[in-house]
């Protein structure tokens, strides 16, 4: 599952911010804000943060998805 920065601006995380947890394993703050990252990456910086955002990713695709059957 893919977390953008339209996510992590949603939680309100702020650039500066988001921004510690870059570069890391090849991946670059630039590359984050064009095509995200994965939720298993968020998880594997060890970051509470963007821990948060992984989850919050997560969940909003289950809830969209349980929506979707409901219909």
């Amino acid at each position: 599952m893919i977390a953008t920065h339209l996510d992590a601006k949603a939680l309100g995380y702020c650039n500066a911010g988001l921004r510690r947890w870059f570069p890391r394993d090849g991946v670059t703050f630039e590359d984050f804000r064009q095509q995200g990252v994965s939720t298993d990456w968020l998880r594997a910086t060890g970051d509470a943060m963007a821990i948060r955002l992984a989850k919050y990713v997560e969940q909003h695709a289950h809830s969209v998805t349980n929506e979707g059957a409901k219909e």
